[in-house]
Formats: C-alpha cells, structure tokens, sequence
C-alpha cells in the first residue's frame, strides 16, 4: 500500500508502485510486502521525535513488523513497528496473515526534495533511493552498526535498478 499524506511535494504513485515492484523482484523478495507512507516534515518530526529521540525530521523511518528474534531478520533494524494491545500473537511466531508483511516505510518528501537540491539530483529519484533504503532495514540491515556492509549492498543495487 502506498498512501500519500502530504501535499507540498507531487508524488507519482504509479511511478512509486512500478519502483517497488523491481525492487521486490530485485531482491528477490516473492509475496513478501511491504507498506510506504509520504508525510509532511512536521509528522516526520514528530515520529522521529517518538522513535529515535530526535526532535527534527527526517528523510525516512523504517517500521519493520518482525523482530530479529522471530528469525525473519538479519539485524536488528532502524526502530520497531507498535504493536496495538489488542493483537495476538501465536507463541513461537508471527501472525500468519501478516508472515509476508515486512513493515512499514515512511518518507518526508520535504526532505527529501531538500536532499535532492542539495546533491544535484532529482526529487523523485531521491525518493526511489529512500525506498531502497528503507526496505533494506526493513530486512535487518543497519548501517549504523554493520561496517558497510548495508551501504555496499545499498550502492550495487542502485545500480541494478538504474537509480
């Protein structure tokens, strides 16, 4: 699902929907999906105010639905997704109907065209990247901690994908 809950910058949905699908082939990720969401820089700062202490916006937050202990992650990812108190889960794992749900991305266009001016390239290819990016933490990949291996990974597929 892609919902756009912003209006300051134009963004192709259907655009946004055919970039998801090569990366989902790409990475080779079958059935499995995942969610992108496009806010204003004032709810980005907001989330990321709740999720990483920081009281400013961002360009992308990653909410993955898994955790690494439930075995469907590499590493522990960016932050965690909140989970409503009346879900139930199986012990030993997941909910069978979300076993396919990676999680949830969550772009600030604002930021991101802010980004694209500064390093000379286009808005809407800036987005394509933060996508990339946050489905890569969405699969456990954290470029904090992982010495390179993420951004190495993140730069080879850009290639790939002509981005």
């Amino acid at each position: 699902m892609i919902v756009n809950r912003q209006g300051k910058v134009r963004i192709d949905i259907r655009g946004t929907r055919d970039f998801v699908r090569k990366v989902q082939k790409c990475l080779r990720l079958g059935r499995r999906d995942f969610n992108i969401c496009f806010v204003e820089d004032r709810e980005m700062a907001r989330l990321n105010a709740i999720y990483r202490g920081m009281a400013n916006p961002t360009d992308v937050l990653s909410f993955p639905w898994h955790t690494a202990r439930e075995g469907s992650l590499k590493l522990p990812a960016q932050a965690s997704r909140p989970r409503a108190a009346s879900e139930k889960f199986e012990p030993g794992g997941p909910l069978p109907e979300l076993s396919n749900f990676l999680g949830d991305i969550v772009i600030s266009p604002e930021t991101a065209r802010r980004n694209a001016r500064a390093e000379r390239h286009s808005t809407p290819n800036e987005i394509r990247w933060l996508i990339l990016h946050g489905v890569l933490h969405l699969l456990g990949y954290d470029h904090a901690s992982d010495h390179g291996e993420m951004t190495a990974l993140e730069l080879s597929l850009r290639a790939r994908l002509g981005i």
